[in-house]
């Protein structure tokens, strides 16, 4: 009796990992991706993606992820006889609105900190009293996956949706007496829309999804 039931055991667990391994096995996965060029913060823009073609198979999941570019271009010139530390801080976010009132957002909190030597004698914005550079700021990437499927199933071919995005910015400089500078920040986005389905196959003359 104990033999048995092992047997019987083992052949449920094996019918279980095969059944998970066809499920593996017949999900597909498809992108789309649009971005917006980079240009000074404070914009306002969109991204058009397409929408599910149910025609390709059933739709089990939709996730979205957006990626964003940033950078500075920062210009200090200490005008004090005297060496002083700088620092800047950015703060902000980029957001895109998804339907159902849902966002995804990139969050931005950088700072930079140095020091500046005593006026060379040269408004040049370079030397050891200036600084004129440009840099990238690291963001991270954001996913999201949507609860609400129909929102992106296409009703007719080439169905796409349009998502506002916008990104807001504001920094803050400390810099010695008597300096002159200022950051000028630009950014730009890329979001994309994932959609897992289950293939379809015509079967006695019917259609009829994989699983």
């Amino acid at each position: 009796m104990k033999a048995l039931l092992k047997v019987i055991y083992r052949g449920l667990v094996i019918s279980v990992l095969i059944s998970a391994w066809l499920l593996s096995a017949s999900a597909d996965r498809i992108e789309f991706c649009d971005s917006i060029p980079e240009d000074y913060v404070g914009w306002n823009s969109n991204v058009t993606l397409p929408k599910f073609d149910p025609a390709m198979g059933e739709l089990t999941a939709v996730d979205i992820s957006c990626k964003m570019n940033l950078s500075q271009e920062i210009t200090l010139e200490n005008t004090n006889p005297l060496e002083g530390n700088f620092s800047m801080s950015f703060s902000g976010a980029l957001t895109a609105e998804l339907p159902s009132s849902q966002e995804i957002s990139i969050p931005i909190d950088h700072i930079r900190k140095g020091n500046l030597s005593g006026y060379d004698g040269a408004m040049d914005y370079a030397g050891p009293s200036g600084i004129n550079s440009t840099e990238t700021v690291p963001t991270d990437a954001a996913t999201l996956s949507i609860s609400n499927l129909e929102e992106f199933l296409a009703g007719a071919p080439g169905e796409s949706i349009t998502l506002p995005v916008r990104v807001e910015i504001s920094s803050l400089i400390k810099m010695p007496g008597n300096s002159i500078g200022g950051v000028i920040s630009k950014a730009g986005a890329e979001i994309c829309v994932f959609y897992t389905y289950g293939a379809s196959t015509v079967e006695n003359g019917g259609t009829h999804d994989e699983i």
